[in-house]
């Protein structure tokens, strides 16, 4: 049987009931530590089975272990109002039954795990210093909404546009200057949040966006957004009529055709 001792010890230290098995420590339902100031947690800490949600919120955690992401956890993981500069490359292995909440942290990135998450809930990242985010950040799947407002971002990877949102998109407060040409691949079950920016121009693909709720952006954008919508329809018009000239002149060469035929 493994030894546990570590961790036992840290989860009496604040009364939770747990079962010791021979491959892990269970706690059946929520683990609630927040509002403890803790500074770190050990690192046998991950392996813990946790039935329903984790909360560690509002402690003085700057990491976490790099066990963390074997971590079982049959809901959310609240990890907001913390100091975490980074997170481990483990962390793409947890396995999350419900929403994950980061915000109010000092990540200044993301390891490239990340994109292997698999999140049954929301994903908010809002309110850290994140500059980039990995390329693999979009093969998240991501059941509610994402929030990335109030961090430093610039530039979006180009994978970004794979993303299939079951909520709200939030990229309000940062500093994007253009959006990936895959953009307007994305799949939002809500609205788009992207106003306080600094775009002065959308790629071609932005009128294409799957977005089932409303559009915010700034003033120049949305004049941008609804002149390539404009043109957008243009062109389609044009195309078509295009499409009928083609059409008109295919049946002409075949009567055209068939009159040399006769004529044989």
């Amino acid at each position: 049987m493994n030894n546990f001792k570590e961790l036992t010890d840290f989860l009496d230290k604040y009364g939770v009931k747990y079962i010791v098995h021979s491959d892990c420590v269970e706690v059946e339902g929520n683990l609630w530590l927040s509002n403890n100031k803790l500074e770190s947690l050990p690192e046998s800490f991950g392996n813990l089975k946790i039935g329903g949600g984790l909360w560690l919120g509002h402690n003085k955690l700057e990491s976490l272990p790099e066990s963390f992401g074997n971590l079982k956890i049959g809901g959310g993981l609240w990890l907001y109002n913390n100091n975490l500069t980074s997170l481990p490359e483990s962390f793409g292995n947890l396995k999350i039954g419900g929403g994950l909440w980061l915000y109010n942290n000092n990540l200044t990135s993301l390891p490239e795990s990340f994109g292997n998450l698999k999140i049954g809930g929301s994903l908010w990242l809002s309110h850290n210093k994140l500059e980039s985010l990995p390329e693999s950040f979009g093969n998240l799947k991501i059941g509610g909404s994402l929030s990335l407002n109030n961090n430093k971002l610039k530039s979006l990877p180009e994978s970004f546009g794979n993303l299939k949102i079951g909520g709200d998109l939030w990229l309000v407060h940062n500093k994007l200057e253009s959006l990936p040409e895959s953009f307007g691949n994305l799949k939002i079950g809500g609205g788009l949040w992207l106003h306080d920016n600094f775009l002065t121009s959308l790629p071609k693909s932005f009128v294409d966006i799957d977005v089932k709720g409303w559009i915010y952006m700034g003033l120049i954008t949305r004049i941008i957004y609804n002149f390539q919508k404009r043109n957008k329809h243009k062109i389609k018009k044009q195309e078509a009529k295009l499409e009928a000239e083609r059409k008109k002149l295919e049946a002409e060469e075949l009567r055209t055709q068939s009159q040399i035929w006769v004529n044989e």
